[in-house]
């Protein structure tokens, strides 16, 4: 025998109700709870309902029934889940993987810069799409995935025409996985464990100036102080990125008190969806890539003499642009770094990208004896970790002078 005791009681001025089951054959009390919809018939029998559709804006329900409140809550709850099974098994049947791409990437651009959005994008397009786009969702295993890496793997870069580097496969490969777990998160698929082996990182050989080559560089940068000689010398000096380089306005650097803060940079990003005719890319400055990024460097006695007689030449406002172009606006990276191909190429140097000054800089701040932790917020890097990796590797010098120390025994 079975009652309901309805109970009223009030709480922060809100009248709520409360239906208390009670079971005698039992002796338990169940509280339903609220919004499962289950309910006790009149007939004796407990019914609960589950919606299984929505048409013109309105829940169609279906009804599973039991002699206790325990089964058909059992009930509901395997019928829910086969429900649930067999809206997967539709969708993952006639959505393809370019179909939860696309979705992904919507999904994403909310929480990633443009460059980000971009990357993905590329990534997807020039190696991804050939051998996943048509596939249904529900053929996906990890070897269908593992299958596509390895031939990816095999392919060349599309710009280079070299061997794709692991870094370019390390972001295909999290772009794949994060569709996967995208896919199953919306329940577009069912749940698995994903798991795609990808080669291990290949250590690149730091490209850097000699000291003699640096010598070199700088008497060149010195001897005509233009625009891409003060990038040279900033970035030897500094080791600001291209980005950051470029993004500096005079308000940035601080003579009085010697220090330049960098907060932004500027990056050239592709547009998609233009009008014809429309420039496909377009020139942005953003916050750095990390906090970390956001720092004070201090200018040292040697940048110092070069940014003050640069300064007396070219400034015009302390919002303007440190380097600027012709039209005497914000530089484009790309033309900083064809200048300084063109540069390393007359004064008849070892070829070396612009970036490789900021190497260059490591380089010497290593050498000269400075502490890691020091040249890695000086380097914007996210922890000491990255500089570690990157560039704390004896030169030939050093190794030479280390070995010497056995001399002493």
């Amino acid at each position: 025998m079975s009652f309901f005791a309805i109970v009223f009681y009030k709480c922060d001025k809100k009248i709520a109700l409360i239906q208390i089951i009670y079971s005698q054959e039992r002796g338990q009390i169940f509280v339903p709870r609220r919004g499962e919809n289950i309910h006790k018939r009149k007939d004796g029998r407990w019914e609960a309902r589950y919606i299984i559709d929505r048409k013109n804006g309105k829940a169609v329900y279906h009804s599973v029934y039991a002699k206790t409140y325990s089964e058909v809550k059992a009930k509901l709850k395997d019928c829910i889940a086969k429900e649930k099974d067999s809206k997967i098994e539709k969708c993952s049947k006639k959505m393809t993987f370019d179909d939860a791409f696309k979705k992904w990437l919507e999904y994403k651009q909310h929480f990633i810069k443009m460059s980000s959005y971009n990357k993905y994008f590329n990534l997807y397009g020039s190696y991804i799409s050939d051998f996943l786009k048509d596939t249904y969702l529900d053929e996906i295993l990890n070897s269908t995935l593992q299958e596509a890496v390895i031939s990816i793997m095999n392919l060349k870069n599309k710009r280079t025409k070299q061997k794709l580097s692991t870094s370019t496969v390390r972001g295909i490969v999290y772009v794949i996985k994060s569709v996967v777990l995208f896919a199953q998160k919306q329940g577009y698929i069912k749940a698995f464990c994903l798991q795609i082996d990808i080669p291990n990182n290949q250590t690149k050989s730091i490209q850097a100036l000699t000291r003699e080559e640096q010598n070199i560089l700088e008497f060149h940068a010195k001897l005509k102080l233009d625009t891409i000689s003060l990038a040279v010398l900033i970035c030897l000096y500094t080791g600001l990125r291209i980005g950051e380089v470029c993004a500096l306005r005079w308000e940035d650097i601080d003579l009085n008190n010697k220090y330049i803060v960098v907060n932004k940079t500027v990056q050239r990003i592709q547009q998609h969806h233009v009008p014809y005719g429309a420039s496909k890319t377009v020139l942005i400055t953003t916050p750095p890539k990390t906090n970390k990024a956001i720092r004070k460097i201090p200018i040292s006695s040697v940048l110092y003499p070069i940014l003050n007689e640069y300064r007396n030449q070219n400034y015009r406002s302390s919002k303007h642009y440190v380097l600027v172009n012709k039209n005497n606006d914000m530089i484009d990276p790309c033309s900083i770094q064809y200048k300084f191909k063109e540069l390393i190429k007359k004064i008849k140097l070892t070829p070396i990208t612009f970036h490789g000054l900021r190497h260059t800089f490591a380089t010497r701040c290593i050498e000269l004896g400075m502490d890691i932790k020091t040249l890695s917020e000086i380097l914007g890097h996210s922890n000491v970790s990255t500089t570690m990796n990157i560039y704390v590797h004896s030169t030939e010098l050093q190794k030479v002078k280390q070995m010497e120390l056995l001399s002493q025994l």
